[in-house]
């Protein structure tokens, strides 16, 4: 099968423009400070990818033929539900680690209420026995 048969020219256009809408509206994320650069970057390069898929359809067949599946259309298939699957674990793995970084913080900062606490308590002993 020759590429231009295996995504009809419409649908190329179509999935070209839509990839680069999110793109752009990614970069526009990043640029008002909505979303990091760091985790952009999965979202970036993972289109990115699909962008070439769409743009150069042929690149499917030859995934398919390594994969050795037969219908093209099933390899674009895996290739989006790769794509959501790992898109998801890095979102995962980003919300983890910002979980263990908020218990941290919660931690060191109960610690420092609790120094802060005995400090003034000791302060306020010492004031009273100079008074006394």
């Amino acid at each position: 099968m020759i590429g231009e048969h295996l995504l009809p020219l419409r649908l190329q256009l179509f999935g070209g423009a839509l990839l680069l809408a999110f793109v752009i509206w990614v970069l526009r994320l990043i640029r008002h400070h909505q979303l990091s650069l760091r985790d952009s970057l999965s979202w970036l390069l993972s289109t990115l990818l699909a962008l070439v898929c769409v743009i150069f359809p042929q690149s499917l067949r030859w995934l398919a033929d390594l994969l050795q599946v037969e219908v093209a259309a099933n390899a674009l298939f895996a290739l989006a539900f790769l794509y959501v699957l790992f898109n998801l674990l890095s979102v995962t793995i980003a919300l983890s680690s910002g979980a263990i970084r908020v218990r941290r913080l919660s931690q060191e900062c109960a610690m420092l209420r609790a120094e802060i606490e005995s400090l003034r308590k000791s302060v306020g002993v010492a004031r009273r026995e100079e008074g006394s």
